[in-house]
């Protein structure tokens, strides 16, 4: 028996193939790079993954789902397991009620929540605690 849905999604034997789509997450704290690892919402020992999911530490988010809908940012840190919020993503904290900066292809993020921040095909999403603060790598599509 594979793992519990989590929001929603379900954790199935293969990737599916209705919905395919590759989004590109980095997260900086205090100008370096914070880890996303490997095989976010893969299991071990389980035989399935979820329909959002890692298989490199290199921030590329896969969502290989078998029905068309929209997946969010909020649900690949549940699945993950980690908090996200405007003051906290992952192992990122902005400390002493600051915000941390968010951008989604290149342009400022003032959302309500980053939970609510839709994953796109090709859509590159940076959060980072600083100062100081980084220059986002530029995405490699091509490898995906």
């Amino acid at each position: 028996m594979g793992a519990l849905p989590i929001d929603g999604i379900q954790c199935n034997q293969s990737e599916g193939a209705v919905e395919h789509v590759h989004a590109h997450l980095e997260l900086y704290d205090k100008g370096r790079p914070a880890s996303i690892p490997d095989s976010i919402g893969i299991p071990p020992g389980m035989g399935c993954l979820y329909w959002i999911h890692t298989h490199t530490a290199d921030g590329y988010i896969h969502i290989e789902s078998p029905v068309k809908r929209p997946f969010t940012l909020g649900q690949f840190f549940d699945i993950w397991g980690q908090d996200l919020t405007w003051s906290t993503a992952g192992g990122v904290h902005a400390g002493n009620g600051r915000h941390l900066s968010i951008w989604v292809n290149g342009a400022a993020w003032h959302g309500h929540d980053p939970r609510s921040i839709v994953l796109s095909d090709h859509e590159t999403i940076v959060v980072q605690n600083g100062p100081p603060f980084a220059k986002p790598a530029a995405s490699d599509w091509d490898k995906m």
